[in-house]
């Protein structure tokens, strides 16, 4: 059975308020974003808002979308000095090297969880393995099926699911017809996360489903991936996977922020401090 996201999420912001007021400092996102999309500016717009209840400091930097991939590493070096998480918000334009953007991303940083070897795991795969918890979906021994392969999304959280001991098959571009119906009719769980419009026909669908999918109808308004929904028990967007990827993007940046014992650093510089009046 799933659960309401928006209480989910409000318990989370809890946690992560009160962990917040133990750390000992304020902790520092950056945004970077190139250009100015509708989507983007409305994601970062809610990122910003996010930080501002926990009690995150949060800065965007604006970059112009003509830049070029050397001009824009260089920003990104410069964006994450003093900063405990940052993140390039996606899509870039075509003409940027996104690979080459994501590995001057400090590693201890990588709070979006997009580089190879970032310490923290991709936020959109971890909020809704979190979510799943709450609603306590017990993956073990379950048949998954996600619809999607992205670096981003479907692949890790497919791993994330086989570390928890469930059964997943990965439905991506290259499968057959036949192979998506047989898969989403023989499945526990259902993760949609292809981003086109009327993907996933959830008629004679019975079993939940994460719809991660963001799209827009011919009324501009965002829908996922999923269609016929009526009285399934299937992810609302917006509101549902949106709210938990941001919500595990402010934990990944409070555990990168608790990376750094401040508390030990500030006695080490009190002591410093005391030794140099003493004239020791």
């Amino acid at each position: 059975m799933l659960k309401d996201i928006k209480q989910f999420v409000n318990i989370w912001k809890d946690i992560l308020k009160e962990r917040i007021s133990k750390l000992g400092k304020t902790p520092k996102l950056v945004i970077v974003q190139v250009g100015s999309v509708e989507a983007s500016n409305r994601y970062v717009k809610n990122k910003v808002k996010d930080c501002a209840e926990v009690g995150i400091e949060a800065e965007v930097v604006n970059v112009n979308k003509d830049v070029s991939t050397v001009e824009l590493t260089k920003i990104v070096e410069k964006a994450q000095k003093g900063a405990d998480g940052i993140i390039v918000q996606l899509p870039l334009p075509q003409h940027i090297n996104k690979e080459a953007i994501l590995k001057v991303v400090d590693k201890r940083k990588d709070v979006d969880g997009f580089a190879k070897d970032s310490k923290f795991k991709p936020a959109t795969a971890k909020g809704i393995m979190k979510y799943l918890k709450y609603c306590d979906f017990d993956l073990e021994g379950k048949r998954v099926c996600i619809l999607g392969r992205s670096k981003t999304v479907g692949e890790p959280l497919a791993k994330m699911m086989m570390d928890a001991n469930a059964t997943v098959t990965v439905v991506h571009s290259k499968s057959d017809k036949m192979a998506k119906d047989f898969y989403t009719h023989h499945s526990d769980l259902i993760v949609s996360a292809v981003g086109r419009l009327k993907f996933l026909n959830c008629y004679s669908i019975h079993v939940p489903v994460i719809d991660v999918g963001i799209n827009f109808n011919e009324e501009g308004k965002m829908v996922g991936d999923c269609f016929n929904i009526e009285d399934r028990l299937v992810t609302p967007v917006p509101g549902g996977v949106g709210l938990l990827t941001r919500c595990a993007l402010l934990e990944n940046v409070v555990e990168a922020a608790s990376m750094t014992d401040t508390g030990s650093m500030a006695r080490l510089r009190e002591k410093i401090e005391e030794i140099w009046q003493k004239g020791e």
